[in-house]
């Protein structure tokens, strides 16, 4: 069986297919609904090279090893499987040129699935799986083009890739702004915290482009020679502060992982030489507080409550390195959207069983952002010399009523069943007061004012896009 998938791009071919040879560019188009992992690769297009990936259906996994074969740069390189879930598979990637200065990608796969007869009944399956695939990896290699261009345009990129160090580097957030800075051919300190597993075995296997730092969240860098010359730092280490019911205990914990940890680390900068140009740390939008309908930006004070002080200390807390002249830029998360974690990936089993609906009253405000566009926000903070202080990352705040009816339309089922606030206090204590029924009715003007290249405006086009939803549902 053969399928075709096309689209037309205005870049040059070379541009073109020099995303596609980018160390992990095959990491970064991986759809966000599929569970694959890549378990080897040298990151090469070349003749003989080969990627190991595992693919999970249900609880088992299946491995699947290709082996690149033709390599034409820049118009051609193809993949045949050596053994895998396919009886065969050959995937040849074709770049051809769009006068005036565009380029037409065409993905062509011929494929046969095992089992003969019955096989060729799962055909019309595969191409559909396919369809949906293809149509994520063109759109996020056309807003990737278009990302890079944007960012081309301020003069700090414009010399050379940049290196920038990490925290929080395998978090949700922190995994996707490493796959973005990778891609786009910037190198990546990925600054980890020093485990015994780390101590006795290693640190983890190395990514082209990539080097490793340890750090220590209570005493800072290991060795910070080891990050000297990095232009920047992109700071997103913290407790999650989700994984655990509060106690004294988690929040002491929560507070430390933030607060303590970044005037460690921001001191410990300030003194090194030369120091980072720039500091883009986390924070988030619950600095607020619960304030109804009333319209938040970044001039809006801090809440009382506990989440409000601990977003504003820990935003204060880089204290050491405005003093030392580097630009200090706060990234104020709302509700991150993404299948692989956060309050999304928790929704989701009870919406597709048809149990899913609003939280509470469903009068409260969720702010939230696509995870592509917060890693996006994140390097863009980091690298637009014009941005400084904080940023809302919100694409939009909308009612939980709303938001809830949009996933399950999506889904194509009914949000139904409401998780009654008492219920919920009842199992989560205070946090659920503070992160399910609050409300913050935040805006993302500040930053849509830099010329951030949003590329998720609604929840629909979120959910269309990270859920591999080729049009939402009508119900």
């Amino acid at each position: 069986m053969t399928v075709e998938f096309t689209t037309e791009l205005e870049f040059p071919i070379e541009q073109v297919f020099g995303y596609h040879s980018s160390p992990g560019a095959l990491q970064r188009l991986i759809p966000p609904w599929e569970k694959i992992s890549i378990h080897r690769s040298d990151e090469s297009l070349l003749p003989g090279s080969e990627v190991l990936l595992g693919m999970k259906i249900g609880p088992v996994e299946q491995r699947w090893l290709a082996r690149h074969e033709l390599y034409d740069p820049p118009k051609l390189f193809s993949d045949r499987q050596v053994y895998g879930p396919f009886a065969s598979w050959h995937h040849r990637h074709e770049f051809s040129e769009l006068p005036p200065n565009g380029c037409r990608l065409t993905d062509r796969i011929d494929f046969e699935l095992p089992f003969g007869v019955i096989g060729k009944l799962g055909g019309r399956f595969v191409s559909r799986k396919l369809d949906r695939t293809f149509a994520f990896r063109h759109r996020i290699t056309r807003a990737d083009l278009e990302f890079n261009r944007a960012l081309v345009d301020c003069d700090w990129t414009n010399a050379s890739s940049k290196m920038i160090a990490i925290t929080g580097s395998r978090g949700m957030v922190g995994s996707e702004v490493v796959r973005l800075l990778r891609v786009l051919g910037h190198r990546v300190i990925r600054v980890e915290r020093v485990t015994n597993k780390s101590e006795s075995k290693g640190l983890l296997p190395q990514e082209k482009g990539v080097t490793t730092a340890q750090w220590n969240p209570e005493k800072g860098l290991v060795n910070p020679s080891d990050v000297e010359g990095a232009d920047a730092w992109i700071h997103l280490a913290g407790k999650g502060i989700a994984d655990q019911r509060w106690s004294r205990e988690v929040k002491e914990v929560l507070w430390k992982s933030r607060v303590e940890a970044t005037q460690v680390l921001a001191k410990q900068l300030a003194e090194l030489e030369p120091r980072p140009k720039v500091f883009v740390s986390a924070s988030a939008t619950g600095i607020y507080g619960s304030r109804g309908g009333d319209l938040l930006d970044e001039s809006s004070p801090a809440g009382s409550d506990y989440l409000g002080q601990l977003a504003s200390e820990w935003e204060s807390a880089a204290s050491a390195l405005r003093g030392s002249g580097v630009r200090v830029v706060h990234g104020r998360l709302g509700v991150v959207t993404s299948p692989r974690g956060g309050a999304l990936a928790k929704m989701l089993p009870l919406f597709r069983l048809g149990l899913g609906g609003r939280v509470g009253s469903g009068k409260q405000y969720w702010n939230w952002i696509d995870l592509e566009d917060a890693a996006a926000a994140f390097v863009w903070l980091a690298l637009n010399p014009d941005c400084i202080g904080p940023y809302n990352l919100v694409a939009q705040s909308l009612a939980n009523r709303d938001f809830t009816k949009e996933i399950a339309r999506c889904l194509g089922r009914f949000a139904i069943l409401p998780a009654p606030a008492w219920g919920l206090r009842l199992a989560m204590g205070e946090m659920a007061d503070a992160l399910l029924l609050a409300s913050g009715n935040v805006i993302g003007s500040k930053l849509l004012s830099t010329q951030f290249p949003i590329r998720c405006r609604h929840l629909s086009e979120s959910l269309a896009n990270s859920l591999g939803i080729v049009r939402p549902l009508a119900i």
